[in-house]
């Protein structure tokens, strides 16, 4: 009998032209490479931007390279110390030294990921001369273009109140010189052109989420033919696909729960992701829509661009006693003890989104029975290392995951103002892509040592 296989860009369709794309499944390749393939599930890699700089005497472990304590603002990622590598001393030296245009905050996000300086231009810093965007290629781009090419989606970039009007405050990812990748801040816009479009228009779906009709009702029919002949491990990862996208569609069709509100109400796909008091929902509805992109291999890498360089959403969900803006308190002096508390709790808080998103990746599996944290690469970055000093030294950097048994967690590692430029070429290397610079070749000695 001739083995059954499916053609990876089959459809689950029903009547109207609604289809859902499945997410991929052994029988979708070759036999010679269903093995293959189980016994190395793929890499992925993920950025996770938090802006303004952190606290380090609050964020520092204490111990040693593997016997230590996680400090206040890292405690919410315990469950997960030993898939971590905490790094203390590495210097974004192209953002502090670097004799290109921007202020501090400018040079700090533009070389966040790129490791090159910024392009002249015309946006005007708080110091500086006017600069443009960023030089370079960033590292999340640079692997795309390796394990991405098979994936429908090179790379997703979303953000949660991020982006600003073209200027280099408020982009992360970059194909190349001056050439920005836009967060995506709206999770319905997301969800529609990343899960819901295949197969009908938008006036489609347009009018079937105001009819508040799901999708998955319609493709039921061939979900019952299909289901019977797939393998056991083809099942389950096929029902959590169509789980994953019946739980999102309701939670997108019923804001009013997650307690944001809508600019039409009887349009669900309508959010208001823009408010200050939405930024913890839509953050969670991002991190959620990721994830499931991950795991459908719809794309494998992916970034999560919490507000922007200089943002200044007011943290009041945190603490109702933060009434000022996040940049703005980023600002005062060391001194100033009620700031330094508040800026630690929003840390804190962020440190708690990691963990959100660190929680899920530990708990879905790969076909050979690992998680999707053990074969994922996830970086915390910040344009800054301290927001008043505007200082690029000591940056708060965390490694998460295993990467696919490339990377040596449950560290602390202590370096003496090392270079993030070696720092992005261990990513590099990690997501098995060689090279020994990124970026400005005068701030690489190559990947990271004991990395």
């Amino acid at each position: 009998m001739k083995p059954f296989r499916i053609d990876r860009r089959a459809l689950l369709r029903g009547a109207g032209g609604i289809a859902i794309g499945l997410p991929f499944l052994e029988v979708m390749t070759p036999l010679e490479r269903r093995a293959r393939a189980a016994a190395s599930p793929p890499r992925r890699f993920l950025v996770f931007f938090s802006p303004d700089g952190g606290i380090h005497e609050n964020w520092i472990p204490t111990g040693t390279e593997t016997s230590f304590t996680l400090s206040r603002i890292l405690a919410p990622l315990e469950a997960h110390k030993q898939r971590l590598v905490i790094l203390d001393g590495v210097e974004n030296k192209v953002g502090g030294y670097s004799a290109r245009p921007g202020d501090d905050h400018m040079k700090g996000m533009g070389t966040a990921l790129t490791g090159i300086g910024l392009l002249e231009g015309t946006t005007q810093g708080g110091a500086g001369d006017p600069a443009g965007l960023a030089g370079g290629i960033s590292v999340d781009q640079a692997i795309a273009s390796s394990i991405g090419t098979s994936t429908k989606f090179k790379s997703l970039e979303l953000g949660v109140q991020a982006g600003s009007s073209g200027t280099v405050w408020g982009y992360t990812a970059y194909a190349g010189a001056n050439q920005p990748l836009p967060p995506d801040n709206n999770p319905s816009s997301v969800f529609t052109r990343v899960f819901a479009s295949v197969g009908a228009d938008a006036g489609a779906i347009a009018r079937k989420q105001a009819e508040r009709k799901s999708v998955l009702d319609a493709v039921q029919q061939s979900y019952t033919k299909l289901n019977p002949r797939l393998g056991a491990a083809d099942r389950a990862k096929l029902d959590e696909h169509l789980t994953n996208i019946r739980d999102l569609e309701t939670r997108l069709t019923a804001v009013g729960a997650g307690g944001a509100t809508c600019s039409k109400p009887a349009d669900p796909g309508k959010l208001d992701y823009k408010s200050n008091a939405s930024f913890p929902m839509v953050g969670k509805l991002q991190t959620d829509l990721l994830m499931m992109a991950l795991a459908c291999d719809l794309t494998r890498v992916g970034t999560l661009q919490w507000e922007q360089s200089v943002g200044n959403v007011r943290f009041t969900w945190v603490d109702p006693a933060i009434t000022r803006g996040h940049h703005d308190l980023s600002h005062d002096g060391d001194g100033v003890a009620d700031t330094i508390e508040q800026l630690t709790k929003i840390n804190v808080w962020f440190s708690q989104q990691l963990a959100y998103l660190l929680d899920s990746l530990q708990k879905a599996k790969e076909a050979d029975g690992t998680s999707m944290l053990d074969n994922t690469l996830v970086i915390w970055i910040n344009e800054l290392a301290r927001g008043n000093a505007h200082s690029h030294d000591k940056m708060p950097y965390v490694l998460a995951g295993g990467a696919g048994g490339a990377l040596r967690t449950g560290r602390f590692l202590t370096y003496k103002r090392a270079s993030h430029n070696d720092l992005l070429v261990s990513c590099l290397n990690l997501m098995g892509v060689a090279g020994t610079t990124f970026g400005d070749p005068a701030f690489c000695t190559g990947p990271l040592a004991n990395l």
